[in-house]
């Protein structure tokens, strides 16, 4: 991710204002994942359900504190983050869109089992371009694991009979890995932005 820092010594607020609700986001995705877990298996399911309602809560608490912490820090607009902008919001333009018309149409063909599957796939399609705007090559990494699991879920709706419950299910394990991933990974970029930025203005980094 692109680090923008104003004369080396004062982090740029914008920087820090685009990470700090990312968390937060993941947080809430994370639990549209895990909730067809209970849906599917049961009491296992919903202990896993449980289990990722406390890192949603970890992601969403620290996602907090980090955008009041955020605004503490004056914003500059720099080419960097227009361009970065700019090329995010027509990404989510593209994906979003693809997405609901794939949803809506599965809806008309009378296909629902591989809603969650589909959806799963194109968030997880998502990650490689965003990768290349981003500068990040964790998503490199992170993309594979939600289209892997959308795919074994596909494959398993054609050829079987397949509940829909286990469906979503399947296709949202790689899509609730990826989102922890993600959400740590920008709770952890943000405390080494602030770090190296405190560390900086004590003279001890040069």
């Amino acid at each position: 991710m692109d680090i923008i820092v104003e004369n080396n010594r004062d982090l740029n607020g914008e920087t820090l204002r685009s990470i700090a609700p990312v968390s937060l986001m993941m947080a809430i995705f994370l639990l549209a994942y895990t909730i067809w877990f209970g849906f599917a298996w049961g009491l296992f399911g919903w202990i896993l359900f449980t289990v990722s309602l406390f890192i949603s809560t970890i992601l969403f608490v620290k996602s907090i504190q980090n955008i009041k912490h955020s605004k503490l820090f004056e914003v500059h607009e720099t080419k960097s983050g227009k361009r970065i902008g700019k090329a995010m919001g027509i990404l989510s333009g593209v994906s979003y869109g693809i997405l609901w018309l794939s949803v809506i149409i599965l809806i008309i063909i009378d296909w629902y089992a591989l809603i969650m599957p589909v959806v799963t796939l194109i968030i997880g399609l998502h990650f490689f371009p965003q990768a290349k705007i981003m500068n990040r090559k964790l998503d490199y990494f992170v993309a594979p694991i939600p289209i892997a699991t959308a795919l074994i879920s596909i494959i398993l709706v054609i050829n079987s009979d397949l509940p829909w419950q286990s469906a979503f299910a399947i296709a949202s394990i790689g899509g609730a890995i990826a989102t922890i991933i993600y959400g740590f990974h920008i709770l952890s970029t943000y405390q080494q932005l602030t770090s190296h930025n405190a560390a900086n203005k004590n003279g001890k980094m040069p």
